[in-house]
């Protein structure tokens, strides 16, 4: 399940690791060591001292198995085979406290605490961290080193030897950060959320993210920061933590005594928690709660155990999740859990899809054991059976290796029992052996299917099956089953189509796997010579090379030592040579010679690596690396020159002094000059009537020769020869003196302006300064005005049409000591220029001490009807005591004359057939326009929208009878009117059908006379005021052209022949076509 924020105390359960490829277990070896000093008062909490048995996993953060991994639970100490198991039958441990460590080289030491089980196997699974270097950083250097994800370790410089000796060097770091977001936190944590907090108690804890930080010296040493250092670590909150505390407990994981110790406190900054530590392991933050002792057990409907069956638990406890384990054979799982909060139990099944099963529980005060029984819904079989070796006698240390569904299971055997109850969903192969660990002894591959029968009776399974080995490669043939499936013809390292169990040269290195077993043990799987987690014979690529640095001693040459470089870097399964390019190196030839001697120059400039060329000496596999050199640039004396320069008197290009000649390095008053000052120029700001500027040139401490710069002026926003005199100076400061001035003559204008700026510019000429050659030496000198400036302003006004002239006053905002002039102009608006006004330039000039004047605009009286008009002045300053440049005013022309429009009409049209007509409104334009040409027309559905002139209606508009419509009538100057427009909507006549003349053929032609005139009153009916006319086209009847004689008309189509009438209102001009059929009969 999806994780946040994790309460991670659960994982201090029985049975806690996944069930996979657990598949080959190696007898232990047992080493005694003393147990841990724990405090007196804390040990309590442990219990007394048991015996258990543990059965583990070791993977690295690709989940893929570690072999060679060094095992130690209490006094006891074994290694993980090469499926990364290992096993434990008697370790000395605590009744309530089991601590295990596991280490190999190149991975962060990793660790599981848990309460162990006596009667049971403790299943275990450690997920170790990758070593993996992501910075280099050095030793009197502040330095920050972070991740992606924000988190961030600061660094001051300080570090230490593990024996508390000062380290000065480089400094590699290795930095892992763990999210409670990840899957894997709980078997990549150390130990388990059980700490002791600041006062000495036993709390769980719920985590919000840890930190693993590892130093290195240059030689592999583990590092510290020095005693009194401190380093500030930063780690980003989870991204679906809600209300995380502001502040939070700092704890460390003490890697002896196996648990967390409350030390110091983080901050909440954005979705960072900021705290500060003086030492490195693991560094968590963590919120701390009582807790109880739990313990469920699983069983299912007809009370059997579900023994081997995940679980998880999950807290509401501070928005947090719970995490996973394992019951054990007896289907129970204890750990601690938080105090008075209710939990949620769901027990998943990988074998079945949809939702598990789920349920809640507590909450709890006290240590409590509950029973919980998962429903029926799917398949469940029991797997029983005995397992006994040759001697017919009951398996105690050994296991059943079951595979199903794409993974293996581990279910230990300790007394020759094997009860295993499975659910499941649908019919599943499966396969499974036994594995006699102390006889080192197998069973027959027992296959089958699971379908649903409740006891499937494997009988007793005998491991007389010695550990063969076909290939006779010193690796068992059960051993070689890499994936665990239980078939070994499936496992082919190299692809050659050669099982590996058949296979005398597993990898296809050309190196036979039983001549991969370089120690001599006759175990091949326990050798890996490049360190990287797959045993020599599995690893085509057996060569340990590195990249490393070294640190040269020595002045002109430095010299490297290459055997030692060699001796602490690779192994003695392999030979090093080094070689100045990597064409050497590939091709092998001219190897360097130890020592390696460089010059100062030289290692400054180009030879800052070497590469090294290792050979496996089996195998004769080879592989390059690199060798980065550096030296140290001590100085003893602390004059600014290295020890070496002052031996040697040659330069180190990285430095900023240059030796003259050799020198004492431990006399820091030798004769040997340095540069201890420096030179600076000051930025100044001054009046502009202050005359000259004086800029101060400085240094910051005396000099021991004279310093020569020259000064000059160099641009800025003033104007030379204007506002300044441009000026070159040289200056000298003389020895044991620190300062000297650059003079600039300032003149002072009479214009209003902002403050000026001039650049002044130094280049050193001699002395024997810090400042490096090119620095720039710049400074400014600010010119503030002294001018008292003015602002205008136009003022708007209105005119009446018949005025003559509009007046547009000026006015000053303070009176000014010089003549104002302001340029003014009329410059649009709603008049039109010669037509409202005539156009108007003109040049105001206010007097010195006055604050005012005006304009004069020509109007002009016309006798439209045009509503109020404007016209837009704009002055701009033309003398330069004006601080602003324009101002805007408005004259508005009121109109005097009196529009002519229409206030109503009306707009007529015939029915459709539906009580509407469609209207041409623009019909009305010119009606509504009376003549006048400066308007425009548009008509509306309401008032409201006719006012604000909005919602315009179509061209073609569909009314009824009485609707009115809102016609605007706007002049171009802004004046509008609101007329109405009545719709009247004219009745249609009504047109009846089915109408037909019959006239005898008297002659027997097919043509007759005929009267259409006779239907008039069956056309009309009570319709009045209508008149009917008659048509030999459609398109006649239409148009109302070429109408027949209505009482005499002969047919022009033989015997058959349809007409058309026409009936029509004459007063509307509305009306109705229909059709009369033309008959000649030609039987009377």
């Amino acid at each position: 399940m999806k994780k946040s924020l994790q309460f991670l105390c659960c994982l201090l359960l029985l049975c806690t690791f996944s069930c996979e490829n657990d598949d080959n277990i190696i007898p232990q070896q047992v080493a005694e060591e003393e147990q841990p000093v724990i405090p007196i008062n804390f040990e309590e909490n442990f219990g007394t001292s048991v015996t258990a048995r543990f059965l583990g996993r070791v993977v690295d953060e690709d989940n893929t198995p570690i072999a060679g991994v060094t095992i130690k639970i209490g006094t006891t100490t074994t290694t993980t085979d090469l499926f990364g198991m290992f096993s434990a039958s008697s370790s000395e441990v605590f009744e309530k406290f089991a601590y295990l460590t596991a280490e190999k080289t190149g991975f962060i030491k990793g660790s599981r605490a848990l309460i162990p089980s006596t009667t049971d196997v403790n299943r275990v699974e450690i997920m170790l961290l990758k070593e993996d270097v992501i910075a280099t950083i050095a030793s009197g250097e502040t330095a920050m080193v972070n991740l992606s994800n924000g988190t961030e370790v600061s660094f001051s410089g300080n570090y230490m030897r593990e024996d508390g000796s000062t380290y000065n060097g480089s400094v590699e770091v290795v930095l892992k950060h763990l999210s409670p977001e990840n899957d894997n936190m709980e078997a990549m944590m150390p130990g388990m959320l059980f700490a002791q907090d600041e006062s000495g108690g036993a709390v769980t804890l719920e985590t919000y993210g840890m930190i693993a930080v590892e130093l290195m010296g240059s030689t592999g040493e583990k590092l510290q920061l020095s005693d009194g250092s401190t380093s500030q670590i930063t780690m980003p909150i989870p991204a679906n933590t809600v209300n995380p505390p502001a502040t939070i407990p700092l704890w460390h994981f003490d890697e002896t005594l196996g648990y967390w110790v409350e030390e110091g406190e983080a901050t909440l900054q954005g979705n960072m928690y900021v705290g500060e530590v003086s030492h490195f392991s693991f560094w968590n933050y963590d919120y701390p709660y009582p807790s109880v002792l739990l313990c469920i057990k699983l069983i299912d409907e007809l009370g059997r155990p579900l023994a081997y069956s995940p679980l998880d638990l999950y807290s509401s406890l501070l928005n947090s999740t719970g995490t996973y384990g394992f019951t054990n054979a007896n289907g129970e799982e204890c750990g601690l859990v938080p105090a008075g909060e209710e939990l949620t139990v769901t027990v998943p099944n990988p074998l079945c899809p949809g939702e598990p099963f789920t349920t809640t529980i507590g909450p709890f005060t006290t240590d409590t054991d509950i029973t919980l029984t998962v429903p029926a819904g799917q398949n469940t079989s029991t797997i029983q059976g005995t397992f006994v070796n040759c001697s017919g006698e009951n398996v105690t240390d050994g296991y059943i290796q079951l595979f199903i569904n794409g993974n293996s299971e581990i279910i230990p055997v300790t007394d020759g029992t094997i009860n295993y109850t499975i659910t499941y969903c649908d019919d599943i192969d499966y396969s499974l052996k036994g594995v006699d660990i102390i006889n080192n002894q197998i069973t027959d591959i027992i296959t089958g299917t699971l379908d649903g029968t409740e006891i499937i009776d494997l009988g007793a399974l005998s491991s007389c099956t010695g550990f063969e080995d076909t290939d006779g490669d010193g690796v068992f043939d059960t051993f070689e089953d890499v994936n665990g499936d239980n078939n070994l013809d499936n496992d082919d390292t190299d692809d050659d189509g050669i099982p590996n169990y058949q296979d005398a040269d597993d990898d296809g290195d050309g190196v036979n796997t039983a001549d991969e077993d370089y120690d001599g043990d006759n175990d091949p799987t326990n050798e890996d010579s490049d360190g990287d987690g797959t045993p020599d014979y599995l690893d085509a690529e057996d060569v340990l090379v590195f990249s490393t640095e070294a640190q040269g001693v020595g002045c002109d040459p430095i010299e490297f030592n290459l055997d030692e470089i060699a001796a602490t870097d690779g192994n003695d399964l392999h030979t090093y040579a080094f070689y100045l390019t990597e064409a050497d190196a590939a091709a092998e030839s001219s190897p360097l010679s130890s020592p390696f001697g460089v010059s100062i120059a030289d290692l400054t400039s180009n030879t800052q690596q070497i590469f090294v060329v290792a050979t496996n000496i089996t195998s004769g596999q080879t592989a390059i690396g690199e060798v980065y050199l550096y030296w140290s640039y001590e100085d003893a004396d602390g004059d600014g020159l290295t020890d070496c320069e002052e031996i040697t008197g040659i330069d180190n290009p990285s430095t900023n002094l240059v030796p003259n000649g050799t020198s004492d390095p431990n006399d820091p008053n030798d004769p040997n000059p340095q540069p201890v000052a420096t030179l600076s120029i000051t930025s100044i700001t001054v009046n502009e009537d202050v005359g000259t500027a004086t800029v101060p040139v400085t240094l910051d401490v005396p000099s021991d020769v004279d310093t020569v710069v020259g000064v000059s002026t160099s641009g800025g926003t003033a104007t030379q020869n204007l506002d300044y005199t441009t000026t070159v100076q040289t200056l000298t400061i003389p020895a044991g003196q620190v300062s000297a001035s650059f003079t600039v003559p300032i003149i002072d204008d009479t214009d209003v302006e902002q403050a000026e700026s001039v650049i002044v510019t130094g280049v050193i000429t001699a002395g024997n300064l810090l400042n490096q050659p090119g620095d720039p030496l710049t400074a400014t000198i600010t010119i503030a005005d002294n001018e008292v400036g003015v602002t205008f302003s136009l003022q708007s006004t209105s005119v009446a049409e018949d005025n003559g002239v509009a007046v547009v006053p000026v006015t000053l905002g303070n009176p000014s000591n010089v003549d104002t002039v302001i340029s003014i102009a009329t410059s649009g608006g709603t008049a039109s220029e010669n037509l409202d006004y005539t156009a108007t330039v003109q040049t105001l000039t206010i007097p010195a001490g006055q604050v005012s004047g005006s304009i004069t605009i020509p109007i002009i009286d016309d006798s439209e009807s045009e509503g109020d008009e404007t016209i837009i002045v704009i002055g701009n300053a033309a003398s330069t005591n004006v601080t602003n440049q324009q101002s805007q005013a408005t004259v508005i022309i009121v109109d005097d004359d009196i529009s002519n429009y229409p206030t109503s009409g009306t707009i007529s049209g015939c029915d459709d057939g539906t009580g509407f007509n469609t209207f041409d409104v623009t019909s009305m334009d010119v009606y509504f326009l009376n003549g006048n040409t400066n308007a425009t027309i548009s008509y509306h559905a309401t008032t409201a929208d006719a006012q604000n002139d909005s919602n315009p209606l179509p061209m073609l508009y569909q009314a009824q009878n009485g609707d009115i419509i809102y016609v605007r009538i706007s002049e171009t100057s802004g004046f509008f009117q609101i007329s109405t427009l009545q719709c009247i909507v004219n009745p249609t006549p009504i047109a009846v059908g089915n109408l037909a003349i019959i006239e005898c053929d008297g002659n027997a032609d097919g043509f007759a006379t005929f009267s259409p005139a006779q239907l008039e009153p069956d056309i009309i009916q009570a319709q009045a005021g209508l008149t009917v006319t008659y048509y030999e086209t459609q398109a006649d009847a239409d148009s109302a052209v070429n109408a027949i004689p209505a009482n005499s008309y002969t047919n022009i189509v033989v015997s058959f022949q349809t007409i058309f009438y026409r009936i029509e209102d004459p007063t509307t001009g509305c009306y109705s076509t229909g059709t009369i059929d033309l008959i000649v009969d030609s039987g009377c």
